[in-house]
């Protein structure tokens, strides 16, 4: 099995660009995703490259961008994404590697789904949850891209001729690539337990399309939709990333935490969060996420810790989401609603305040709000706020920013690196990588910051 993963990998072009070397040895792409046995490697090398490069990726950039965490390296990946504007182009190294390991993992997919139905498993089941994970992997891998860029690709391209559209787009096919995997797991009782048994210790696919199918519906501003995905999902269910500790490690862990770490990132003191954000006196969230330990960043001016919660070990779980964003989001949606839907937000931004833990031990053990529950704005600013603490390095702060406050950026003076560093985002979309504009002409100018 492993072999067969192994000559996978190498064989296998899943980058937009194409690169071609002949190798009489290697196994065919054709033979390889047409070998029954194969599969659960296949499944699981998927997974791994997911949450050991892309997983970082998507927590360190974005994490900067949204002032989640200070700059700890004299290099100038992690300063020019502090710094954002003018200053952060295309010849990023986050960028980038974020870029072409979302790329892989959707390449990954996008074989699965060509080849799976011509493969004969014996097991109609298996068939299906292979299909359905291999849906909520292309689904995902394209959520992310149009989280973080203005405009994303839908496929692969071996010729360097991916074509990019709206991220609005790229929204509206992972949801469609969502439900049409529901639909394989409705389809087929036993689909759920095969998928569920191989990808992690703790993994349920049907929530976890749910929850994400929530998370673009209301970035897309279907509240409804949104609503309702976000209520089926099980907040009981734990669904994990997970890692044994050896040759897969926890990679927040293994960049900052390990003793033999080169550390670039630390997370801010009180979340990286300002003003009236700040997390209240005896919120447990915070020492949930943070373990105070009164360092400066490089720069001197910016107080950071270690990051605690869950990634304080090698083979620590990351959630693949968590029970407060789905409470969050119904939330949101009732509270864009307006009107009599105010009411049902409060209560449901309440239930997340007061929650002394969840499945996944997160609790705020707070007070009900005691804002004026009548005005829209101010509820939906308490949203927010919970969001960014309930969801800390999830790389989920910067997209839920630019969602709440598109206007932020507008009249900033980008000559003003002081400013800008304290800013709670730095950028609204991320320039698209040097490597993809030299290959691909079909690749969109930059946007403005």
């Amino acid at each position: 099995m492993k072999k067969i993963l192994l000559l996978l990998i190498i064989s296998v072009s899943l980058f937009s660009c194409k690169k071609e070397f002949e190798d009489h040895n290697k196994i065919t792409e054709y033979a390889a995703f047409h070998a029954p046995e194969a599969y659960p490697g296949i499944i699981l090398g998927m997974t791994k490259t997911f949450t050991t490069s892309s997983l970082y990726r998507i927590i360190h950039g974005p994490g900067l961008t949204a002032r989640e965490f200070a700059n700890m390296s004299t290099f100038t990946t992690e300063p020019d994404l502090v710094k954002g504007g003018p200053e952060l182009t295309g010849d990023n190294s986050s960028l980038s590697s974020l870029w072409s390991s979302l790329h892989r993992s959707r390449g990954v997919a996008e074989k699965i789904l060509k080849y799976v139905d011509e493969v004969d498993f014996q097991d109609a089941d298996k068939t299906a949850a292979y299909k359905a994970y291999a849906k909520f992997y292309k689904g995902m891998a394209i959520g992310y891209m149009s989280d973080y860029w203005e405009k994303v690709t839908l496929e692969n391209n071996p010729d360097n001729q991916a074509t990019f559209v709206p991220r609005t787009e790229g929204y509206n096919t992972a949801i469609d690539l969502f439900d049409s995997a529901i639909a394989d797991l409705d389809a087929h009782a036993g689909a759920e337990s095969v998928i569920n048994g191989l990808v992690s210790f703790q993994f349920s696919i049907r929530d976890v399309l749910h929850a994400f199918k929530a998370r673009y519906e209301i970035e897309l501003g279907n509240n409804q939709a949104a609503y309702d995905a976000a209520d089926a999902v099980d907040l009981t269910s734990v669904s994990t990333w997970s890692y044994d500790g050896g040759s897969i490690k926890n990679p927040i862990y293994a960049s900052i935490l390990d003793p033999a770490a080169t550390v670039h990132i630390k997370p801010i003191d009180s979340l990286g969060l300002q003003g009236t954000q700040i997390p209240e006196l005896g919120d447990m969230r915070n020492d949930f996420y943070l373990d105070y330990i009164s360092q400066l960043n490089t720069d001197g001016d910016i107080n950071v810790d270690n990051p605690e919660g869950f990634w304080t070990q090698e083979a620590s779980p990351i959630p693949v989401y968590l029970p407060g964003e789905m409470m969050l989001i119904k939330a949101e949606a009732k509270a864009r609603m307006g009107g009599g839907n105010l009411a049902d937000a409060v209560t449901l931004l309440n239930q997340v305040r007061t929650k002394t833990t969840d499945a996944f031990g997160v609790g705020a053990s707070l007070p009900a709000w005691t804002g004026n529950a009548t005005n829209q704005t101010d509820v939906l600013n308490e949203i927010y706020k919970n969001y960014a603490i309930e969801l800390f390095m999830q790389g989920q702060r910067w997209p839920i920013h630019r969602r709440f406050y598109p206007n932020y950026l507008d009249n900033v003076d980008w000559s003003n690196i002081p400013l800008r560093k304290s800013l709670e985002r730095k950028n609204n979309f991320y320039p698209y990588p040097d490597s993809e504009r030299a290959n691909n002409p079909n690749c969109p100018a930059d946007p403005a910051f």
